[in-house]
């Protein structure tokens, strides 16, 4: 699970964003929402699903950090909280003898990216989601890094330590 700020015309609030098999759960204050995501028709559009209920959205920036969208004609700004950013703790450690390799906690089939070759990660960021089991697993950064080379792609099927992302100081 991933905790962001939402920064809106009402104010600020916390959110918290778990992937699932159907989408993303999301918790905003006591209620909990089911997403799906589908890709709309420009780069950058997408249809968001809420209670099967379509809504349009346009991606403006994505980061591990810093997600930013409009939707409904309304410009949204999520980002992580500092004190989440800091404070987090990863969830698997590589099992190479090579630091700069984090590698895959249990067998799986990789789902997706979250990251892309260049960008900045901190420690606790998700970089790859695996399936196991029916459960999607979030396999994160163990420090703050760059990410050098992603090693797998999108539906391949990974064993227990195979490298996933290669980290660059």
């Amino acid at each position: 699970m991933t905790r962001y700020e939402l920064t809106c015309a009402e104010g600020t609030f916390d959110l918290e964003v778990a992937p699932t098999a159907e989408g993303f759960r999301v918790r905003l204050a006591d209620a909990t929402y089911l997403l799906r995501l589908k890709r709309g028709t420009g780069q950058n559009e997408f249809v968001v699903e809420v209670a099967d209920k379509p809504v349009g959205v346009t991606l403006i920036e994505a980061s591990s950090q810093r997600v930013e969208i409009i939707l409904d004609g309304d410009r949204l700004s999520f980002q992580r909280p500092a004190s989440v950013i800091g404070n987090t703790t990863p969830i698997n450690a590589p099992t190479s003898n090579s630091k700069d390799f984090v590698t895959a906690p249990m067998p799986g089939k990789v789902i997706g990216a979250l990251v892309r070759e260049g960008e900045k990660v901190k420690a606790g960021d998700p970089l790859i989601i695996l399936e196991s089991m029916k459960m999607e697993i979030a396999v994160r950064s163990d420090r703050d890094a760059e990410v050098a080379r992603i090693l797998v792609e999108d539906g391949a099927f990974v064993k227990r330590g195979q490298g996933l992302v290669r980290l660059a100081a």
